[in-house]
Protein backbone atom coordinates (compact mmCIF):
# COMPACT_ATOMS: atom_id res chain seq x y z
CA UNK A 1 0.00 0.00 0.00
CA UNK A 2 2.82 2.29 0.58
CA UNK A 3 4.13 1.98 -2.74
CA UNK A 4 0.82 2.88 -4.09
CA UNK A 5 0.05 6.11 -2.28
CA UNK A 6 0.14 9.24 -4.08
CA UNK A 7 1.89 10.96 -1.12
CA UNK A 8 4.73 9.66 0.57
CA UNK A 9 7.36 12.48 1.49
CA UNK A 10 7.20 13.21 4.89
CA UNK A 11 6.15 16.90 4.65
CA UNK A 12 3.55 15.91 2.38
CA UNK A 13 2.32 13.24 4.53
CA UNK A 14 2.23 15.84 7.39
CA UNK A 15 0.94 18.41 5.61
CA UNK A 16 -2.16 16.06 4.60
CA UNK A 17 -2.79 15.36 7.93
CA UNK A 18 -2.27 18.29 9.68
CA UNK A 19 -5.36 19.39 7.18
CA UNK A 20 -7.12 16.64 8.32
CA UNK A 21 -6.80 17.64 11.84
CA UNK A 22 -7.39 21.05 11.17
CA UNK A 23 -10.85 19.87 9.12
CA UNK A 24 -12.01 17.62 11.99
CA UNK A 25 -11.74 20.52 13.92
CA UNK A 26 -13.73 22.77 12.21
CA UNK A 27 -16.39 20.13 11.51
CA UNK A 28 -16.88 19.74 14.92
CA UNK A 29 -17.78 23.32 16.13
CA UNK A 30 -19.58 23.79 13.00
CA UNK A 31 -22.28 21.09 12.69
CA UNK A 32 -24.09 19.60 15.44
CA UNK A 33 -23.69 15.81 14.04
CA UNK A 34 -19.73 16.05 13.70
CA UNK A 35 -19.61 17.49 17.69
CA UNK A 36 -21.75 14.74 18.47
CA UNK A 37 -18.81 12.06 16.88
CA UNK A 38 -16.34 13.83 18.61
CA UNK A 39 -12.56 14.79 16.59
CA UNK A 40 -11.18 11.95 17.75
CA UNK A 41 -13.31 9.55 15.92
CA UNK A 42 -13.27 11.89 12.95
CA UNK A 43 -9.56 12.25 12.81
CA UNK A 44 -9.27 8.40 13.23
CA UNK A 45 -12.01 7.52 10.36
CA UNK A 46 -10.10 9.94 8.03
CA UNK A 47 -7.16 8.81 8.67
CA UNK A 48 -8.05 5.18 7.70
CA UNK A 49 -9.78 6.64 4.63
CA UNK A 50 -7.25 8.77 3.39
CA UNK A 51 -5.12 5.13 3.60
CA UNK A 52 -7.56 3.41 1.93
CA UNK A 53 -8.55 6.01 -0.45
CA UNK A 54 -4.10 5.19 -1.16
CA UNK A 55 -3.78 9.22 -0.31
CA UNK A 56 -1.11 8.91 2.17
CA UNK A 57 0.91 5.92 3.21
CA UNK A 58 -0.50 3.34 5.59
CA UNK A 59 1.80 4.07 9.19
CA UNK A 60 1.98 0.20 9.54
CA UNK A 61 5.61 -1.04 9.49
CA UNK A 62 6.08 2.78 7.69
CA UNK A 63 9.27 4.64 8.84
CA UNK A 64 7.64 7.95 7.67
CA UNK A 65 9.01 11.14 10.15
CA UNK A 66 5.37 11.64 10.51
CA UNK A 67 4.29 8.44 11.82
CA UNK A 68 7.68 7.73 14.39
CA UNK A 69 7.16 11.30 16.03
CA UNK A 70 3.36 10.76 16.68
CA UNK A 71 3.92 7.24 18.48
CA UNK A 72 7.04 7.98 19.61
CA UNK A 73 7.30 11.40 21.18
CA UNK A 74 3.70 12.68 20.25
CA UNK A 75 1.84 10.56 23.14
CA UNK A 76 4.22 11.03 26.19
CA UNK A 77 4.38 14.28 25.72
CA UNK A 78 0.54 15.16 24.99
CA UNK A 79 -0.49 13.03 28.13
CA UNK A 80 2.53 15.11 30.40
CA UNK A 81 1.38 18.62 29.04
CA UNK A 82 -2.53 17.89 29.45
CA UNK A 83 -1.59 16.68 33.10
CA UNK A 84 1.01 19.44 33.71
CA UNK A 85 -1.48 21.74 32.85
CA UNK A 86 -4.51 20.47 35.75
CA UNK A 87 -4.00 21.70 38.42
CA UNK A 88 -4.66 18.67 40.95
CA UNK A 89 -4.76 21.28 44.21
CA UNK A 90 -8.71 22.04 43.80
CA UNK A 91 -8.61 18.11 44.41
CA UNK A 92 -9.37 19.37 48.16
CA UNK A 93 -12.65 20.76 47.11
CA UNK A 94 -14.18 17.17 46.37
CA UNK A 95 -16.32 16.64 48.80
CA UNK A 96 -17.15 12.85 50.50
CA UNK A 97 -20.11 11.88 48.17
CA UNK A 98 -18.39 12.66 45.07
CA UNK A 99 -15.27 10.69 46.30
CA UNK A 100 -17.22 7.79 46.96
CA UNK A 101 -19.73 7.78 43.55
CA UNK A 102 -16.58 8.07 41.67
CA UNK A 103 -14.92 5.27 43.86
CA UNK A 104 -17.92 3.25 42.48
CA UNK A 105 -17.35 3.96 39.28
CA UNK A 106 -13.64 2.67 39.41
CA UNK A 107 -14.41 -0.20 40.70
CA UNK A 108 -17.05 -1.12 38.52
CA UNK A 109 -14.97 -0.60 35.48
CA UNK A 110 -12.24 -2.84 37.02
CA UNK A 111 -14.93 -5.23 37.38
CA UNK A 112 -16.51 -5.01 34.08
CA UNK A 113 -13.15 -5.18 32.28
CA UNK A 114 -11.77 -8.14 33.93
CA UNK A 115 -15.03 -10.15 33.54
CA UNK A 116 -15.21 -8.57 29.87
CA UNK A 117 -11.76 -9.81 29.36
CA UNK A 118 -12.27 -12.90 30.37
CA UNK A 119 -15.13 -13.62 28.45
CA UNK A 120 -14.15 -11.96 25.16
CA UNK A 121 -10.31 -13.30 25.76
CA UNK A 122 -11.24 -16.06 23.00
CA UNK A 123 -12.42 -13.99 19.87
CA UNK A 124 -10.36 -11.10 20.38
CA UNK A 125 -7.40 -12.71 20.16
CA UNK A 126 -3.33 -12.20 22.21
CA UNK A 127 -4.43 -8.81 22.20
CA UNK A 128 -7.20 -9.19 24.35
CA UNK A 129 -5.13 -8.02 27.68
CA UNK A 130 -4.01 -5.21 26.18
CA UNK A 131 -7.49 -3.81 25.03
CA UNK A 132 -8.38 -4.93 28.80
CA UNK A 133 -5.75 -2.72 30.24
CA UNK A 134 -6.50 0.40 27.94
CA UNK A 135 -10.66 0.37 28.88
CA UNK A 136 -9.18 -0.23 32.14
CA UNK A 137 -7.85 2.84 32.38
CA UNK A 138 -10.34 4.75 30.06
CA UNK A 139 -13.11 4.31 31.65
CA UNK A 140 -12.14 5.75 34.55
CA UNK A 141 -9.72 8.49 33.24
CA UNK A 142 -11.30 9.17 30.04
CA UNK A 143 -9.40 8.94 26.36
CA UNK A 144 -6.51 10.40 27.03
CA UNK A 145 -5.24 7.31 28.95
CA UNK A 146 -6.98 5.09 26.06
CA UNK A 147 -4.36 6.58 24.24
CA UNK A 148 -1.36 6.05 27.24
CA UNK A 149 -1.85 2.84 28.06
CA UNK A 150 -2.24 1.72 24.55
CA UNK A 151 1.29 3.38 23.37
CA UNK A 152 2.67 1.82 26.52
CA UNK A 153 1.69 -1.89 25.69
CA UNK A 154 2.53 -1.21 22.17
CA UNK A 155 -1.02 -2.44 21.21
CA UNK A 156 -1.25 -2.75 17.53
CA UNK A 157 -2.71 -0.05 15.02
CA UNK A 158 -5.83 -2.13 13.65
CA UNK A 159 -6.80 -2.77 17.23
CA UNK A 160 -6.22 0.54 18.57
CA UNK A 161 -8.14 1.30 15.96
CA UNK A 162 -11.13 -1.16 16.13
CA UNK A 163 -11.03 -0.35 20.26
CA UNK A 164 -11.56 3.50 19.27
CA UNK A 165 -14.41 3.24 16.78
CA UNK A 166 -16.42 0.63 19.11
CA UNK A 167 -15.58 2.85 22.23
CA UNK A 168 -16.78 5.92 20.45
CA UNK A 169 -20.01 4.29 20.02
CA UNK A 170 -20.60 3.49 23.52
CA UNK A 171 -19.10 6.98 24.95
CA UNK A 172 -21.92 8.44 23.01
CA UNK A 173 -24.70 5.93 24.15
CA UNK A 174 -23.86 6.61 28.06
CA UNK A 175 -23.91 9.98 27.68
CA UNK A 176 -27.57 10.05 26.68
CA UNK A 177 -28.16 7.30 29.20
CA UNK A 178 -26.24 9.25 32.30
CA UNK A 179 -28.82 11.70 31.32
CA UNK A 180 -32.21 9.78 30.81
CA UNK A 181 -31.34 7.79 34.09
CA UNK A 182 -31.68 10.56 36.73
CA UNK A 183 -35.29 11.06 35.19
CA UNK A 184 -36.59 8.09 34.83
CA UNK A 185 -34.98 6.59 38.34
CA UNK A 186 -35.08 9.95 40.56
CA UNK A 187 -38.44 8.88 42.48
CA UNK A 188 -35.90 5.54 43.96
CA UNK A 189 -32.88 7.85 44.87
CA UNK A 190 -32.04 11.57 46.86
CA UNK A 191 -31.84 13.58 43.94
CA UNK A 192 -30.24 17.73 43.57
CA UNK A 193 -33.76 18.18 42.88
CA UNK A 194 -34.62 17.76 46.74
CA UNK A 195 -32.51 20.52 47.77
CA UNK A 196 -34.52 23.08 45.78
CA UNK A 197 -31.57 23.08 42.73
CA UNK A 198 -33.00 25.20 40.05
CA UNK A 199 -31.08 23.77 37.38
CA UNK A 200 -29.58 27.38 36.16
CA UNK A 201 -26.82 26.85 33.94
CA UNK A 202 -23.29 27.70 34.91
CA UNK A 203 -19.83 27.59 34.11
CA UNK A 204 -19.25 28.87 30.52
CA UNK A 205 -15.89 30.38 31.81
CA UNK A 206 -14.94 27.21 32.20
CA UNK A 207 -14.75 26.82 27.84
CA UNK A 208 -13.39 30.68 27.27
CA UNK A 209 -10.15 31.15 25.53
CA UNK A 210 -6.87 31.53 28.01
CA UNK A 211 -4.00 34.47 27.10
CA UNK A 212 -0.89 32.26 26.20
CA UNK A 213 2.54 33.79 25.93
CA UNK A 214 5.72 32.81 24.14
CA UNK A 215 7.36 32.30 28.01
CA UNK A 216 4.22 30.08 28.90
CA UNK A 217 4.67 27.48 25.95
CA UNK A 218 8.95 28.30 26.02
CA UNK A 219 8.91 26.88 29.96
CA UNK A 220 5.77 24.63 29.84
CA UNK A 221 7.35 22.48 26.68
CA UNK A 222 10.90 22.45 28.40
CA UNK A 223 9.31 20.90 31.62
CA UNK A 224 7.68 18.17 29.40
CA UNK A 225 10.51 16.96 27.32
CA UNK A 226 12.88 16.84 30.42
CA UNK A 227 9.92 14.59 31.96
CA UNK A 228 10.20 12.53 29.49
CA UNK A 229 13.69 12.41 29.13
CA UNK A 230 14.60 11.58 32.56
CA UNK A 231 11.48 9.22 32.50
CA UNK A 232 12.99 6.99 29.92
CA UNK A 233 16.54 7.33 30.93
CA UNK A 234 16.04 5.82 34.49
CA UNK A 235 13.75 3.20 33.23
CA UNK A 236 16.57 0.26 32.03
CA UNK A 237 17.81 0.77 35.44
CA UNK A 238 14.82 0.41 37.81
CA UNK A 239 13.71 -2.84 35.70
CA UNK A 240 16.91 -3.99 35.64
CA UNK A 241 17.19 -2.66 39.84
CA UNK A 242 13.89 -4.15 40.63
CA UNK A 243 13.01 -7.36 37.57
CA UNK A 244 10.04 -5.89 36.88
CA UNK A 245 8.63 -4.94 33.85
CA UNK A 246 7.29 -1.06 34.37
CA UNK A 247 6.62 0.96 31.47
CA UNK A 248 8.18 4.24 31.09
CA UNK A 249 4.20 5.63 30.97
CA UNK A 250 4.50 5.16 35.09
CA UNK A 251 7.09 7.43 35.42
CA UNK A 252 6.50 10.48 33.62
CA UNK A 253 3.25 10.23 35.12
CA UNK A 254 4.15 10.13 38.28
CA UNK A 255 6.92 13.12 37.56
CA UNK A 256 4.06 15.12 35.88
CA UNK A 257 1.63 14.78 38.47
CA UNK A 258 3.64 15.40 41.25
CA UNK A 259 4.87 18.85 39.79
CA UNK A 260 1.82 19.75 39.33
CA UNK A 261 0.43 18.60 42.36
CA UNK A 262 3.40 21.04 44.40
CA UNK A 263 4.74 23.59 41.94
CA UNK A 264 2.94 26.41 40.15
CA UNK A 265 4.24 24.69 36.83
CA UNK A 266 0.02 24.46 36.27
CA UNK A 267 -0.94 28.16 36.08
CA UNK A 268 1.54 28.23 32.50
CA UNK A 269 -0.84 28.42 29.99
CA UNK A 270 -0.86 26.82 26.53
CA UNK A 271 0.00 23.29 27.63
CA UNK A 272 -3.54 21.63 26.86
CA UNK A 273 -3.91 22.94 23.74
CA UNK A 274 -0.96 21.22 22.52
CA UNK A 275 -1.31 18.34 24.42
CA UNK A 276 -4.98 17.95 22.83
CA UNK A 277 -3.15 18.67 19.27
CA UNK A 278 -0.25 16.37 19.58
CA UNK A 279 -2.94 13.57 20.83
CA UNK A 280 -4.71 14.06 18.04
CA UNK A 281 -1.77 13.45 15.40
CA UNK A 282 -1.70 10.23 17.20
CA UNK A 283 -5.15 9.72 16.54
CA UNK A 284 -4.66 10.16 12.71
CA UNK A 285 -1.53 7.94 12.81
CA UNK A 286 -3.27 5.25 14.63
CA UNK A 287 -5.95 5.74 11.97
CA UNK A 288 -3.92 5.74 9.10
CA UNK A 289 -3.14 2.08 10.14
CA UNK A 290 -6.54 0.94 9.77
CA UNK A 291 -6.95 -2.42 8.02
CA UNK A 292 -10.83 -2.31 7.22
CA UNK A 293 -11.45 -6.20 6.79
CA UNK A 294 -9.59 -6.51 10.55
CA UNK A 295 -12.19 -3.69 11.46
CA UNK A 296 -14.91 -5.52 10.48
CA UNK A 297 -13.51 -8.92 11.99
CA UNK A 298 -13.29 -7.82 15.27
CA UNK A 299 -15.41 -4.55 15.81
CA UNK A 300 -18.39 -6.22 17.03
CA UNK A 301 -16.23 -8.97 19.58
CA UNK A 302 -14.83 -5.64 21.33
CA UNK A 303 -18.42 -3.78 20.88
CA UNK A 304 -19.61 -6.96 23.15
CA UNK A 305 -16.85 -6.58 25.44
CA UNK A 306 -17.72 -2.61 25.78
CA UNK A 307 -21.14 -3.41 26.67
CA UNK A 308 -20.27 -5.91 29.45
CA UNK A 309 -18.11 -3.59 30.90
CA UNK A 310 -20.78 -0.38 30.80
CA UNK A 311 -23.15 -3.33 32.17
CA UNK A 312 -21.06 -4.25 35.33
CA UNK A 313 -20.15 -0.02 35.15
CA UNK A 314 -23.64 0.57 35.61
CA UNK A 315 -24.90 -2.24 38.26
CA UNK A 316 -22.12 -1.09 40.82
CA UNK A 317 -22.28 2.54 40.26
CA UNK A 318 -25.81 2.82 40.70
CA UNK A 319 -26.86 -0.10 42.69
CA UNK A 320 -24.02 0.22 45.69
CA UNK A 321 -24.63 4.09 45.29
CA UNK A 322 -28.53 3.69 46.07
CA UNK A 323 -27.41 1.76 48.99
CA UNK A 324 -24.93 4.63 50.29
CA UNK A 325 -28.11 6.81 49.74
CA UNK A 326 -26.17 9.22 47.20
CA UNK A 327 -28.09 11.43 44.78
CA UNK A 328 -28.72 9.77 41.25
CA UNK A 329 -27.58 13.08 39.72
CA UNK A 330 -24.29 12.57 41.68
CA UNK A 331 -23.94 8.86 40.49
CA UNK A 332 -24.61 9.84 36.82
CA UNK A 333 -21.84 12.88 36.80
CA UNK A 334 -19.44 10.58 38.58
CA UNK A 335 -20.35 7.57 36.18
CA UNK A 336 -19.73 10.07 33.17
CA UNK A 337 -16.50 11.80 34.35
CA UNK A 338 -14.90 7.36 34.68
CA UNK A 339 -16.08 7.04 31.27
CA UNK A 340 -15.75 10.36 28.64
CA UNK A 341 -13.75 12.42 31.42
CA UNK A 342 -14.38 15.72 32.96
CA UNK A 343 -15.52 17.38 29.86
CA UNK A 344 -18.52 15.46 29.30
CA UNK A 345 -19.10 14.86 33.26
CA UNK A 346 -19.25 18.51 32.99
CA UNK A 347 -21.19 19.20 29.59
CA UNK A 348 -23.60 16.88 31.56
CA UNK A 349 -24.20 18.69 34.19
CA UNK A 350 -24.42 21.89 32.57
CA UNK A 351 -26.69 20.87 29.81
CA UNK A 352 -29.07 19.21 33.25
CA UNK A 353 -28.90 22.62 34.93
CA UNK A 354 -27.08 20.59 38.27
CA UNK A 355 -25.17 23.40 39.12
CA UNK A 356 -23.79 22.09 42.76
CA UNK A 357 -22.80 19.29 40.38
CA UNK A 358 -20.45 21.33 37.86
CA UNK A 359 -16.68 21.65 39.67
CA UNK A 360 -17.40 18.12 41.34
CA UNK A 361 -17.61 17.02 37.58
CA UNK A 362 -14.32 18.57 36.48
CA UNK A 363 -12.72 17.16 39.61
CA UNK A 364 -13.48 13.98 39.19
CA UNK A 365 -12.92 13.86 35.61
CA UNK A 366 -9.38 15.41 36.94
CA UNK A 367 -8.59 12.71 39.23
CA UNK A 368 -9.49 10.30 36.96
CA UNK A 369 -6.89 11.20 34.73
CA UNK A 370 -4.42 10.86 37.76
CA UNK A 371 -5.43 7.28 38.69
CA UNK A 372 -6.18 5.67 35.43
CA UNK A 373 -2.85 5.10 33.97
CA UNK A 374 -2.13 3.14 37.02
CA UNK A 375 -5.26 0.99 37.27
CA UNK A 376 -5.04 0.30 33.52
CA UNK A 377 -1.73 -1.51 33.95
CA UNK A 378 -2.03 -3.18 37.16
CA UNK A 379 -4.97 -4.90 35.22
CA UNK A 380 -3.56 -5.36 32.06
CA UNK A 381 -0.85 -7.08 33.91
CA UNK A 382 -3.24 -9.32 36.03
CA UNK A 383 -5.17 -10.47 32.75
CA UNK A 384 -2.07 -11.40 31.08
CA UNK A 385 -1.19 -13.75 33.73
CA UNK A 386 -4.98 -15.19 33.79
CA UNK A 387 -5.54 -15.40 30.38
Amino acid sequence: MNQDAWITSPLGVGAVITLLIWFCFWLDQKYRFFSFLGTAILVITGGAVLVNLHVIPSSLGESNPVYQFAGDYGVPLSIVLLLLSTDFRNLRRLGKPAFIAFGLAAIGTVCGAVLGGLLTAGWIGEESWKITAQFAASYIGGGINYAAVGKALETSETMYATGAAADNIMTNVWMVATAVIPVLFRRFYPSVQDKGEKGEKAGEGFFQPKKVTIFDLAAMLAVAFSIVAVSEWVTPWIQQASGLEIPSLIWYTTLALLLAWFTPVSRLQGGEAIGNYLLHLFFATMGAGTILNTLVEKGPVVFLFLVLVIAIHALIVFGVGKWFKLEVEMLAVASQAAIGGPSTALALASSKGWASLMTPAVLMGIFGYAVGNYIGIMVGNLMRMII
